[in-house]
């Protein structure tokens, strides 16, 4: 019986840390291909470089990644993109899309961020085991 429990406890921990993502380097993220990178692509004053995490959950969609509310890019796990934008504060979001079942997943998550001229800032996105996406900041 007590077997059986250790099994079962052991399998449940180890899909559960299966379903969330891990965070990638920036320097290991391949540069997601231009024809799916739709803005921000001029120079500006600051660099602004968002990585979606690798890992299973929701790897069968794309990130779409948002900029004061317009689509900027849709990104496979453990894929970057880089935009140039003026100093001053952004407002920058990302949701799961695609066709079945990554259609109903929650909705859009924003956070807001501030660039300064001559500045590169990186920011992560993750989903956790709820399915829910979250923008971070990294070092990485």
């Amino acid at each position: 019986m007590s077997f059986k429990i250790i099994t079962l406890a052991l399998a449940s921990s180890v899909f559960l840390t299966a379903c969330q993502t891990r965070p990638v380097s920036v320097y290991d993220a391949p540069t997601a291909s231009q024809s799916r990178v739709f803005q921000y692509q001029k120079t500006a004053p600051s660099t602004l470089v968002v990585i979606r995490d690798s890992g299973m959950l929701g790897s069968g969609c794309y990130a779409s990644i948002f900029i004061n509310g317009q689509i900027v890019a849709k990104l496979n796990p453990n894929e970057k993109a880089s935009f140039q934008l003026d100093e001053g504060d952004w407002i920058i979001g990302a949701s799961l899309d695609g066709l079945g079942l990554c259609g109903l997943n929650p909705p859009r998550i924003e956070r807001e961020t501030r660039t300064k001229a001559g500045e590169t800032k990186v920011l992560r996105v993750s989903t956790g085991s709820s399915g829910f996406m979250d923008i971070l900041p990294t070092t990485l």
